[in-house]
């Protein structure tokens, strides 16, 4: 029996919870600290849906604030897909003009 897709409205629902479709990408950041980026479905695919939510975690070191931002436009809205697009410097970019959570 084939495992069937979540539909949208459940990936929308349990996002919080790491069910939704998201996408994490190790990279390091300009003054050498690692960093982990979590593409993040924000509500759906469509044209009309916001572009993608990227969080950003210090893995070594929990006490750094995390910080968020949105995907450029131009990138796709599909977390996989636009993992694949980002480079290390669009990702580096991204964490400089984040804000605080």
């Amino acid at each position: 029996m084939a495992k069937k897709k979540p539909g949208m409205l459940r990936k929308l629902i349990f996002r919080l919870d790491g069910t939704a479709d998201s996408k994490k990408v190790q990279f390091s950041s300009a003054s050498g600290a690692n960093w982990e980026a979590e593409l993040s479905l924000h509500s759906g695919t469509n044209p009309q849906s916001p572009r993608l939510m990227v969080l950003f975690r210090d893995r070594k070191h929990p006490s750094v604030e995390q910080r968020y931002t949105l995907v450029p436009q131009g990138f796709s809205k599909v977390p996989d897909e636009a993992a694949e697009q980002l480079t290390e410097a669009d990702l580096r970019e991204l964490l400089a003009t984040s804000v605080r959570v």
